[in-house]
């Protein structure tokens, strides 16, 4: 959807921003909205980024006040799109690496059976007064971790939504998009990384998930991919404001192959 360029309504705004269409405030619904277009410089809370930024809320020169407390003219939410959700990365069923963490175990061979270590991890919390993602290897670190594409070793700062203080809350949901893995024997699990749902009160609080995918793959004398790939959706509701979803990516990823079915 997005806000038209002339006749612009209370009604189309309220639509846009899934605000209430009762009781209608057009400045309440202004000043409720969170910004982000950092392409154009315009936010109501500063968002930063190491990795790419895909999908942004669509503004115009008019948008530059919208959500000043004393703004009241209709001609400011004009041409407004509210990206929803706000995406960083992308994501690929090929040997592609664009995803926001990525792990590659390489190629692993096993007697009977090659085992199957996959992990990564997506976590939000409080750094000073500002919201701070990250990512982070998990308990395999075999194989390679990468940020869209860029190796990386340790937790490493990824995004940060800066000056939305410690009362905001942080939620966070995970979707499977896809579980590639013929004849795998195991599971795919998601472990909480402290919480999963918690206010940025404590700077001590990581809320997000560890992807995690364990377990072996017998395919005698032929080598099996086995990919899964992830969707993490973070809530931010930062106080008298309405919730915005930010989005990431995960995807695990090995080739297996066991050799010597004859001792089995």
């Amino acid at each position: 959807m997005a806000i038209g360029t002339s006749n612009v309504g209370l009604l189309q705004i309220a639509n846009e921003f899934g605000a209430s269409t009762s009781n209608i405030s057009q400045q309440t619904m202004g000043t409720q909205q969170v910004l982000i277009n950092p392409g154009n410089s315009r936010q109501t809370y500063t968002l930063t980024d190491s990795i790419t930024l895909t999908t942004e809320d669509s503004t115009v020169s008019d948008n530059t006040n919208m959500t000043s407390s004393s703004n009241v003219e209709l001609s400011e939410f004009k041409s407004y799109t509210q990206a929803n959700p706000v995406q960083f990365s992308s994501t690929s069923g090929s040997s592609s690496k664009v995803e926001t963490v990525n792990q590659d175990q390489g190629t692993v061979t096993g007697n009977c059976a090659a085992l199957v270590r996959l992990s990564g991890s997506i976590y939000a919390k409080r750094v000073g007064n500002d919201c701070v993602w990250y990512i982070a290897r998990g308990q395999n670190s075999f194989g390679t971790h990468r940020k869209e594409g860029t190796t990386f070793t340790s937790d490493t700062e990824i995004a940060r939504l800066a000056g939305v203080g410690s009362s905001t809350n942080v939620s966070v949901s995970v979707s499977t998009l896809e579980q590639t893995a013929p004849n795998f024997s195991g599971s795919s699990s998601a472990v909480s990384t402290g919480s999963t749902n918690s206010s940025l009160s404590s700077t001590n609080t990581k809320i997000g998930f560890e992807m995690r995918v364990v377990g072996q793959v017998e395919s005698f004398g032929s080598a099996r991919d086995v990919r899964y790939r992830f969707q993490m959706d973070f809530v931010v509701t930062a106080p008298s404001k309405r919730p915005r979803t930010f989005r990431f990516f995960v995807k695990l990823f090995g080739n297996y192959n066991a050799t010597a079915p004859e001792i089995c």
